[in-house]
């Protein structure tokens, strides 16, 4: 097709590529005098009328966008046996081919891409179009380092579809889990699926790789993605592309003034664990336990022995608990002055009332019995626990003010039913609620939603160590087994 005029006007002149049903050309618009890039079905006859429906959307979605992150659309027509697209010409690789020629780029490279995407993607929704392809293949990156978007040949408007039920498109390792499902893709797809471009920019996989289609698509259901681990990745680059691939839509950024926050949160944040690194139900047992059956890698679930660990773990609840009240009265309270000690004279506000001396007493002749020792009242162990929880319960409710989401106020409330269900003796309703509580929050501070604070992981960590795991429950929510 070298040198083929498409309605008397446009020359091509090389392949650029092929991909689905449509050929790229790079061609000369002969009116304008100017390269251009044009894409056509390769042959109308034997292909699947929808495929001709989604290229026409794609002239239509693309000539309604006009943003510098954005190819242009210049004319749609038909010539002969093809349809085809006008389109600005960008010199320069997509980011497929980026990766496959000069390896990975830089993390700042990432950065600015990321930035340059969020801005293609707001053009696009705001126009009321969802891309459903983003992909490293459908970016391109011009030799001024601007990012462009292509290819909306499966782009959706607003209330239309030109697919058939139950027709899944887009690339399955950049797939949404919505999506997945068989339901609508909505903006929030695009965030998830540009977030899989850019962690693959970052890691050179995508985020969920295996042997077929079906293995990939189950993992964007209910897979968590490995952390990305380059030094030379700023810590807020990849809490952005995590938060991006979340599971649930309402968790992902929506905005590129959301991702511009992400992307210069404060440096020196640090998102507090609710656990440990290890375990600590794992090596908080108190009996021994039986070697493991040969051929498995979990030893067998025994009773945890609650009444044993109450009893010694109740003193250090109420260490915790005493640690954090008296930590707070310290920061509030006006410090106390030694006896006798001179001191400036004290304001109005602060001036104490005065106490009389009591006079000492005239010692009696008759020597009198040695007063016997109180003895030292200790708190009932399993009532330190619950008011522990109670705590806690406080704790995580304060921190819902600077949180966007739900997840404080509904593990507060499981906290309070933890307590309540301690109180009246139901050890199990207890735990379930315990670890209900915890799995919310492990869940949102993963997403970026909620950020713990150093008084409630101490508690979460101490209190874990008392209440047994519910029967079946091995997951935490962080993504380790026990």
């Amino acid at each position: 097709m070298n040198g083929e005029v498409l309605a008397g006007r446009y020359r091509l002149q090389t392949l650029l590529g092929r991909g689905g049903a449509g050929e790229v050309w790079q061609a000369e618009d002969t009116v304008l005098a100017r390269q251009v890039a044009v894409k056509l079905l390769r042959r109308l006859d034997g292909d699947p009328m929808d495929a001709v429906v989604r290229f026409r959307a794609e002239a239509q979605a693309a000539a309604r966008l006009m943003h510098p992150n954005v190819v242009a659309t210049y004319d749609v027509g038909t010539a002969d046996e093809h349809v085809f697209l006008v389109m600005e010409l960008v010199s320069g690789p997509d980011l497929a081919q980026l990766m496959r020629t000069a390896g990975l780029p830089s993390g700042k490279l990432v950065t600015d891409i990321a930035t340059q995407g969020a801005r293609a993607l707001d053009a696009a929704h705001a126009a009321g179009i969802v891309h459903r392809d983003v992909k490293p293949g459908n970016l391109l990156l011009a030799p001024d380092g601007t990012l462009k978007i292509t290819d909306f040949g499966i782009a959706k408007g607003a209330g239309t579809e030109t697919t058939g039920v139950g027709v899944l498109l887009g690339t399955a390792s950049y797939v949404s889990p919505e999506q997945v499902r068989g339901q609508s893709a909505t903006p929030a797809s695009d965030w998830y699926s540009f977030g899989c471009v850019l962690y693959e920019l970052l890691s050179g996989t995508p985020p969920f790789t295996g042997p077929d289609v079906e293995s990939v698509m189950r993992q964007h259901l209910d897979a968590a993605p490995e952390p990305i681990t380059r030094t030379d990745v700023e810590p807020a680059l990849g809490n952005l592309v995590l938060q991006m691939l979340a599971k649930d839509p309402a968790n992902r950024p929506s905005s590129v003034d959301e991702v511009t926050a992400l992307l210069t949160a404060a440096p020196n944040t640090q998102v507090l664990p609710l656990l440990p690194a290890n375990d600590v139900l794992e090596v908080g047992n108190w009996e021994e336990e039986e070697p493991a059956a040969t051929g498995t890698h979990r030893a067998p679930k025994k009773a945890f022995p609650f009444a044993k660990v109450l009893v010694p773990v109740g003193v250090v609840l109420a260490a915790v608990v005493g640690g954090l009240m008296l930590r707070e009265s310290v920061t509030t309270d006006p410090p106390a002055q030694a006896v006798g000690t001179p001191s400036a004279p004290a304001t109005q506000a602060t001036v104490a009332p005065k106490v009389k001396a009591t006079p000492k007493p005239t010692p009696s002749k008759t020597p009198s019995k040695k007063p016997s020792p109180k003895p030292t009242q200790t708190q009932n162990p399993q009532a330190a626990l619950v008011q522990t929880l109670r705590t806690l319960a406080a704790q995580v409710r304060q921190t819902q003010q600077g949180s966007r989401s739900k997840a404080p106020r509904e593990a507060a409330n499981d906290l309070d039913r933890a307590a309540e269900a301690l109180d009246h003796g139901n050890t199990e309703a207890a735990a379930k609620n315990f670890y209900d509580a915890r799995r919310r929050l492990i869940e949102a501070q993963q997403n970026h939603r909620w950020q713990s604070t150093p008084q409630i992981s101490a508690l979460f960590t101490a209190v874990s160590q008392v209440l047994p795991r519910p029967d079946g429950d091995g997951n935490d929510g962080d993504g380790e087994r026990n």
